[in-house]
């Protein structure tokens, strides 16, 4: 098993979670009502968000990533 990880692999890895998180934000808007809907998506956001902070700290570019969008913006 690998000790590491290519930023290619990162990039398609958060790709896959962005996908999923758009997939629940619109599932949650399509019905107000259903709190688990929205405790998803949220979910969703909070993990991007945790990515998206250790990224930068660690100093790899969210543009390559596919994290340089605006997350509450799109996702909350």
């Amino acid at each position: 098993m690998a000790d590491k990880i290519s930023i290619e692999g990162i990039s398609y890895i958060v790709e896959r979670i962005v996908e999923r998180a758009r997939e629940a934000v619109e599932e949650s808007r399509e019905n107000r009502e259903d709190s688990f809907k929205d405790g998803r998506a949220l979910a969703y956001y909070e993990v991007l968000d945790i990515l998206r902070t250790e990224l930068s700290v660690r100093e790899i570019s969210l543009e390559k990533i596919g994290l340089s969008f605006d997350l509450e913006r799109e996702l909350l």
